[in-house]
């Protein structure tokens, strides 16, 4: 996720660490307690530090109100994820925010989310603050990558998995490419949203397929790496 200018000081908080879920072998979700009186809008972020490193996670509410989640995936150079994926469970945490934009705007024109990777995890936060009816595209290598599928599966009016994986390893249900050959290919002409999460390489490309294919379109997004 792209960097922020530098959060005011009155948005520090202190957390501890309440859970690790390893997803896959370098994806997990972290819980950390939810400060009291913390509030955010689904889509916004908070900013992790380790030593001079700094990151960026999206947050997804807990199942508990007093719980906060992140998705992470360990990065084999990043600092922080490193730090995150080892750090003992009780363990205090620093943290700064909420901070961000990326946030459901309501409007006349049919929702598109598209994700790639962990990138999702902004969509995971506008699904469970009640999101529903949007269609979502999510980019990944293989099927156990569908983070958070059944709950996004049950509030989207179209949820589609785009793998890249080989076809015998490949879901039937899914379309086998990427999500930016899904926009170019599959989708219908019309006036959309467009929700863009994950990779700059895939928003760029993206970008450019929504210029020329949906030139009606508004579209909104956020870099993760």
């Amino acid at each position: 996720m792209t960097a922020d200018p530098a959060p005011p000081a009155g948005s520090a908080h202190i957390s501890r660490i309440t859970r690790r879920t390893w997803l896959t072998a370098d994806t997990f979700i972290l819980g950390i307690e939810r400060p009291r009186e913390f509030e955010f809008k689904a889509g916004q972020h908070i900013r992790l530090c380790h030593g001079q490193a700094t990151r960026d996670y999206s947050l997804i509410p807990g199942p508990r109100h007093d719980e906060l989640m992140l998705l992470i995936r360990r990065m084999p150079d990043g600092e922080v994820s490193d730090f995150l994926s080892r750090r003992p469970l009780d363990s205090p945490i620093h943290f700064s925010g909420p901070e961000g934009y990326f946030i459901y705007r309501p409007s006349p024109r049919p929702p598109v989310l598209v994700a790639t990777g962990t990138g999702i995890a902004p969509f995971a936060a506008m699904c469970l603050s009640g999101l529903t009816g949007f269609t979502l595209l999510h980019g990944v290598r293989h099927p156990r990558e569908r983070y958070y599928r059944d709950i996004l599966a049950a509030a989207a009016r179209l949820y589609m998995p785009c793998l890249t994986c080989p076809p015998e390893t490949r879901p039937s249900e899914a379309f086998p490419g990427r999500v930016t050959a899904y926009l170019a290919n599959e989708m219908a002409a019309g006036a959309y949203d467009f929700y863009l999460s994950g990779r700059r390489e895939m928003i760029s490309e993206a970008i450019a397929i929504i210029d020329q294919r949906f030139p009606s379109s508004r579209v909104y997004s956020e870099t993760f790496f």
